[in-house]
């Protein structure tokens, strides 16, 4: 029989070597789709060695190619950096200059410009952006540097202990962008359910005496744009001029009649935010899919998203309950995004069909890179139009309070996205008076050391500092004994515990009495100070318990009170120093007696 030829299954080696004139004026990253996702310009490192360059570029597009955005425009701010460095440096003419003592003065200078405030947390990102692209080069190019290279580690040590605490939103404030963004949803929702009903009638709207009307361009435009706001060749096709739309604000105004814009998508993704305290970025991301019925009450529903962890690899799904029946609820909201961003799925590309904030693009798409007329907002453009919406918010308040000196709004303070899950962690912090487990809960977290990050603020550490104090007043009370006020010899006392001494804590955490209740002397909390008064109640006990033995069933005392005796007998009164007892012994005589042992 005839052998088959062997299959040869090695790998061939690979120049990953790339030249500087093979490499193209941008570096270009793209989606999954092969859509450009992100450029960045080559020329922004002139003055860098060509062949050193050529190599980190390479680097940087290798290791990034599955990386987040603003990790890639971190990362080449980082290659800037060591660009700037380079440039007025004569020592560095090739890659093989590129050495450990080389990366350890670009460390020092970094650390020792004075044109930027950066601290050293912010020096350490840097550092720690652009270790692994080196180290990537060197790995990938052996014969031009000759061995590894590295920026050495810990350069900037204790650098987190620098962290200034971050800002936080009060609930007041928060209260009041809440109150912004549901009077611009109202608006938007109106707006736009007044364009579908124009939109869905069978014949354009009649003219009016003087220009087209409001009502016949909403159903023009919406048959030029084929159900979304018309670019600028489809309304010439249609013979549409943009001078009629200068009364109704333009196109971008306008097509708030059919779809969701940016700016009425603000609103949506605040309210959200503060609803959800999802973290910024994985809500831009959210699916349309996101809302899950409640199994047991009809009237709740989930809302559920997706959070990267560790860079990207592991996404963990994100779960919030929330009643429906509130016209402002969550669900209701993303209620209505479903029906505002529906009439631009089919203009959208199959990337970001399954997203749930979806804009029309009103730039020219092609000069920007895009495929498509409408996608998922980025997060550039998100971040200015948060900018705009507060200062069109505070425009709106001003006025308001003008009007009504009476009763005036909160203005909104500046804010980020990136503000509100902190906020919202640290208000339920105060809201429960220093319980850490009710913003864990909302955060959706694993530990509360990985919420005890989020909150801060002056309130919080107020919560803190009253709750240490709290907790000092207690570990006094059991070590400095209180005055005991006098009382008559045959009165009889009502001990809380055997023995006379008070217990802090009779209630466990759980709600029910405490098992040790009754039974102190073996408390592993207990603590006896040294003095005559304690030695007093120790004497007093120690007789009460000797007296009850003889007339207590001897399995009912060796069950419930042989352990105390022999506690009080070899445990503590050893302890005490003999000078205390003929003190204690008058304290002793004139207390209250005890209760009787049954």
């Amino acid at each position: 029989m005839r052998a088959k030829p062997r299959i040869d299954r090695r790998f061939a080696p690979v120049d990953e070597t790339v030249p500087l004139a093979a490499m193209p004026a941008r570096v270009i990253f793209n989606d999954a789709w092969g859509n450009v996702e992100q450029t960045f310009d080559i020329a922004e490192l002139a003055g860098v060695p060509a062949d050193l360059a050529a190599i980190l570029l390479r680097a940087f597009h290798v290791h990034d190619l599955a990386g987040a955005r603003k990790t890639r425009t971190a990362r080449w701010h980082a290659l800037k950096e060591i660009a700037e460095f380079l440039r007025d440096r004569r020592d560095v003419e090739t890659a093989r200059d590129l050495d450990d003592a080389l990366l350890r003065r670009f460390a020092g200078w970094m650390a020792e410009r004075h044109d930027r405030a950066r601290g050293p947390q912010s020096l350490a990102g840097q550092v720690s952006l652009l270790r692994p692209l080196i180290e990537r080069a060197a790995h990938d190019n052996p014969d031009v540097f000759g061995g590894p290279r590295t920026i050495p580690a810990y350069l900037f040590p204790n650098s987190h202990k620098h962290r200034q605490p971050k800002r936080r939103l009060s609930s007041q404030d928060m209260k009041a962008i809440l109150a912004a963004c549901y009077r611009e949803i109202d608006e938007a929702w109106e707006t736009f359910q007044y364009g579908q009903a124009i939109a869905a009638l069978p014949e354009p709207p009649p003219l009016i005496p003087r220009g087209i009307g409001k009502d016949r361009l909403i159903w023009l435009h919406h048959r030029a744009g084929r159900g979304i706001a018309p670019t600028v060749e489809q309304m010439r096709a249609h013979g549409l001029g943009k001078d009629t739309l200068l009364l109704y604000g333009r196109q971008r105004g306008f097509a708030r009649h059919y779809h969701l814009i940016t700016d009425t998508l603000v609103p949506f993704y605040i309210a959200l935010a503060i609803q959800t305290a999802a973290n910024p970025d994985p809500l831009r991301l959210i699916r349309r899919d996101c809302l899950v019925p409640h199994p047991l009450d009809e009237e709740r529903m989930f809302i559920e998203w997706l959070k990267p962890k560790t860079g990207g690899r592991i996404k963990r799904m994100q779960r919030r309950s929330f009643d429906r029946r509130r016209s402002r609820s969550a669900p209701r909201l993303v209620e209505m995004l479903l029906k505002m961003t529906a009439p631009l799925l089919p203009h959208v590309g199959e990337q970001d069909r399954d997203r749930l904030f979806l804009i029309r693009r009103m730039g020219s798409s092609r000069a920007r890179g895009h495929r498509h007329l409408a996608g998922v907002i980025r997060w550039e453009t998100l971040a200015v139009a948060i900018c705009r919406f507060i200062v069109r918010s505070n425009e709106r308040i001003e006025a308001w309070n003008a009007a009504h000196p009476e009763r005036p709004r909160r203005l909104l303070p500046d804010f980020s996205a990136g503000l509100f899950r902190g906020s919202v962690a640290t208000a339920h912090y105060e809201a429960s008076e220093g319980d850490i487990l009710a913003p864990k809960a909302v955060l959706n977290h694993v530990s509360v050391a990985t919420t005890s990050a989020y909150i801060e603020g002056a309130a919080a550490q107020r919560i803190e500092r009253e709750t240490i104090a709290r907790l000092q007043e207690l570990m006094l009370a059991w070590v400095i004994p209180r005055p005991m006020a006098p009382s008559g010899a045959g009165e009889r006392q009502m001990a809380s515990v055997l023995f006379g001494n008070d217990c802090l804590a009779p209630v466990s955490g759980a709600g029910g009495l405490c098992p040790k209740l009754g039974g102190c002397l073996a408390c592993p909390g207990l603590v006896v100070p040294l003095d005559a008064e304690h030695l007093a109640r120790i004497l007093q006990a120690r007789a009460h318990l000797e007296e009850a033995r003889d007339r207590i069933d001897p399995q009912r005392w060796a069950l419930f009170y042989a352990s105390s005796l022999r506690a009080l007998t070899h445990d503590l009164l050893p302890d005490f120093p003999d000078e205390l007892l003929p003190k204690a012994r008058r304290i002793a005589a004139s207390l209250p007696p005890l209760p009787d042992l049954e």
